[in-house]
């Protein structure tokens, strides 16, 4: 599951792209917060309170840093079995590798999630040892101390059997290779998480109402993230794998759905109402220039409709990523995941756009494709 919002691109470490979502930078700002806090964890230093404002902020960078060694262990060993690595991106849970390939064995898939939380503990026992050498009481010693907790914490968190952690993927890598079936395992390691992500609710809620609050809310959206990612992880498998053998040609808009570059946006608007559609290719001859969208001209005035071509109101090719035509499916899903616009130009051997591939036209083929009948016919 690739996380949502708001990605901004802010180094590069080993040739593998590093960014960050919004909701980064605000978990950022609460842990600095709560480690300068009077109350948090270095309220037993001599600090005062710019100082420990000051610990917080260092603190605050070095336990991203840690999230960020986690993730890049993931990276580097899945590289190191042939996988093409996207990126890291950190958010608010946390970090996830992307991944521009699947796993192909379930070794594979073990030695690439057991190292993360390996390496946490090694990050772990390094801060340990720096506070002891810092001492255990000095104001740096102190939060070296805290660091050393929570990589060994975020070790243990993340052993737990349930997608999209690494102890699930641990799970699937085990089950897999006991019974030999990728799909048997998947089935069973989103039961196992959906069992314990119910459980992480149940203990949140009851922790809420008996005791604290805030942690009881805190292990309650921690289950109820758990319960949504395996579903998430489940349909993303069984996405990939019908996509096996079939060519990104195969997922576009059919070609008469098109709108000619020359109509206007209140004849694209009846195309919508006819179709059923809800995002179609602008095009001129054989070419695509764009992708016009239901959801931007339903807001827009009659008069403005009826006096602007769809050229002025499309998302033009050059905005939206482009795949080949003979390009994998699974590939141009990959694609169509990161595109802001929700389209994908797909061109043709000599790179002119020949047609467009949208959630909606993915999703009209994979109903066709179990009955039988054509993907581009309403």
């Amino acid at each position: 599951m690739t996380p949502g919002g708001l990605v901004v691109r802010i180094a590069s470490v080993f040739g593998i792209e590093i960014s960050v979502s919004l909701s980064w930078i605000f978990v950022f700002a609460f842990v600095a917060w709560s480690l300068s806090d009077p109350t948090g964890p270095l309220h037993r230093t001599e600090l005062g309170t710019p100082g420990r404002i000051v610990l917080g902020v260092i603190g605050s960078v070095l336990f991203f840093a840690s999230v960020l060694v986690h993730e890049l262990a993931h990276s580097l060993v899945a590289r190191a079995r042939g996988i093409r690595v996207r990126g890291i991106m950190l958010f608010i849970f946390g970090g996830v590798s992307m991944f521009e390939d699947e796993v192909k064995d379930a070794p594979g898939e073990a030695w690439i999630s057991g190292v993360g939380p390996l390496m946490s503990l090694v990050v772990g026992a390094l801060f340990f040892g720096g506070a002891q050498a810092l001492g255990p009481s000095s104001p740096l010693g102190v939060l070296f101390a805290y660091l050393a907790y929570v990589n060994v914490a975020l070790a243990i968190f993340n052993l737990i059997p349930a997608y999209p952690l690494d102890g699930g993927r641990v799970l699937h890598s085990l089950v897999w290779r006991i019974t030999g079936s990728g799909e048997r395992a998947t089935a069973i390691t989103v039961v196992t998480g959906r069992i314990l992500a119910g459980a992480i609710i149940a203990f949140g809620i009851f922790e809420a109402l008996a005791y604290n609050v805030g942690a009881g809310l805190w292990l309650t959206f921690i289950g109820w993230f758990l319960l949504q990612a395996g579903s998430a992880e489940q349909t993303r498998i069984a996405l990939s794998r019908a996509m096996q053998g079939h060519a990104a040609g195969e997922l576009a808009i059919a070609p008469e759905f098109a709108i000619l570059a020359n109509a206007r946006g209140n004849e694209a608007l009846e195309a919508f109402q006819r179709t059923g559609l809800r995002a179609l290719p602008v095009i001129l001859g054989e070419r695509v220039l764009g992708v016009v969208s239901y959801d931007k001209l339903s807001h827009l005035p009659e008069k403005e409709l009826e006096q602007t071509f769809v050229t002025g109101l499309m998302t033009h090719v050059e905005d939206l990523d482009e795949v080949a035509t003979t390009t994998s499916a699974d590939d141009a899903i990959e694609h169509l995941s990161r595109n802001k616009a929700h389209a994908v130009a797909l061109t043709d051997p000599q790179g002119m756009a020949v047609s467009v591939v949208t959630p909606e036209s993915v999703m009209r083929w994979l109903g066709a494709s179990r009955t039988g009948r054509p993907a581009g016919r309403s």
